[in-house]
């Protein structure tokens, strides 16, 4: 199961499994994952979990950046939305996640041989 890794200093101080399909986070007690900083929207990001559009079985997971104030990066790229990949860092206010989904890294390393007719 995928997972958010919070971090700090390489030690992992929670972790969030993500479970459903939508998984909110910001300041308010409502989210999902709560942060208690400043620099964090009430509604910050979300992480979405869809059906791959190429295997039936397989999850695409995006994180998706709800109009913060301060934005949301993803390898030090501020975003809007995008796919993550397994060791992807995400950036929210002073807080560091890292994005843990092994089972993603094993098929982003699978090759589909097609021979020729």
């Amino acid at each position: 199961m995928a997972k958010l890794l919070l971090k700090y200093e390489g030690v992992t101080l929670s972790t969030y499994p993500l479970e459903g399909q939508r998984v909110s986070i910001g300041r308010l007690s409502g989210n999902d994952i709560q942060l208690d900083d400043p620099a964090i929207s009430s509604r910050h990001a979300c992480i979405i979990v869809e059906a791959s559009a190429y295997l039936e079985s397989i999850k695409d997971i995006y994180i998706e950046d709800l109009g913060s104030t301060n934005g949301t990066r993803v390898n030090d790229e501020k975003i809007k939305r995008v796919r993550l990949k397994h060791g992807d860092t995400i950036q929210i206010g002073k807080h560091l996640f890292v994005f843990d989904n092994e089972q993603g890294e094993d098929l982003e390393r699978t090759a589909i041989y097609i021979p020729d007719k």
